[in-house]
């Protein structure tokens, strides 16, 4: 058996305290009276004496102090509530947690490392107010990935560039339309040097193709020095100065900057989002996130 001897007897104690004792003591600190406690948690004031008087016995010091008509916490008791709330706001966590994946209350969302620089922070912010008990699994991959792992059902909604290939079905609808520009670094000179460095997605990568259409089409020599699947791969050469990326404008910012015909590089176009969602994909939570990034976009587009 473990030995619990390095714990005094008052230090352990508290390792046997009942939670209802606890919800008790906050609500006779937060009504301030034992009247107002009971009406919180459905007792009587002598019942919830006794609890008050149990729990003093637990911890063997008083918790309260009479002044007048009003009762004060001593220092034990102060030190008890901050326990307490601490405890009681853990208890509350894990009974969140474990009640979700019992319910399976989860959705697998998927979109590219741009989207996600872009577009996630305000997403989620807006879905968790809206629905707390939800648990969202992000998953980063490119859209052809996403697009496999959608018809074999490994994630239930994804962000994908519209007209990426990987799937059959019928041709995505767009939900949102942005600019791809050449990323490069503020104050750098990659974008002067010819040929022209690039830092590109792969070859599978619609934003790669456009750029060098664009690229051939003005008569500009390249050289791609950097292919990667993750956007931070690309980034590494641009924020080092040493090439220039094709990326969406909504992922610039601090030190990156757009660079177009006025700095002597040619415009890229514009590229497509689609919100596509799997055929195995539960209903109830998937329609919750399929409206509800919908109706992000929409906003955004009409802002």
């Amino acid at each position: 058996m473990p030995n619990h001897a390095r714990f005094g007897p008052d230090s352990g104690v508290l390792l046997g305290l009942d939670n209802s004792l606890l919800r008790t003591l906050m609500a006779v600190v937060d009504t301030g009276s034992f009247v107002g406690a009971a009406r919180t948690v459905h007792r009587t004031p002598s019942a919830i004496s006794m609890q008050m008087k149990r729990l003093e016995t637990q911890i063997r010091q008083p918790i309260f102090v009479h002044q007048g008509r009003s009762i004060m916490l001593t220092p034990a008791g102060e030190a008890l509530l901050t326990y307490a709330r601490r405890a009681l706001g853990i208890a509350e966590e894990a009974i969140v947690r474990f009640n979700r994946l019992s319910h399976g209350r989860a959705v697998r969302l998927g979109m590219t490392d741009e989207y996600a620089v872009a577009f996630l922070p305000s997403v989620l912010a807006s879905y968790t107010a809206a629905y707390p008990l939800v648990e969202i699994s992000v998953t980063c991959r490119t859209s052809s990935t996403m697009l496999r792992m959608l018809d074999e059902g490994e994630l239930d909604v994804a962000l994908v560039t519209a007209g990426a290939t990987g799937r059959t079905g019928s041709p995505d609808t767009a939900i949102h339309r942005d600019r791809l520009v050449w990323a490069g670094l503020a104050h750098g000179t990659a974008h002067l040097r010819r040929p022209l460095a690039v830092a590109a997605g792969p070859t599978s990568c619609i934003w790669r193709k456009s750029a060098i259409d664009a690229l051939d089409a003005a008569g500009i020599s390249y050289q791609i020095a950097c292919t990667s699947e993750n956007l931070a791969g690309q980034l590494a050469l641009v924020v080092a100065g040493l090439a220039v990326a094709p990326l969406p404008i909504a992922t610039l910012s601090g030190e990156l900057v757009p660079f177009g015909p006025e700095q002597g590089l040619p415009s890229i176009g514009y590229y497509d989002v689609a919100l596509r969602r799997s055929p195995h994909a539960p209903d109830d939570l998937t329609s919750t996130v399929v409206d509800h990034v919908g109706a992000y976009f929409a906003a955004r587009q009409s802002s």
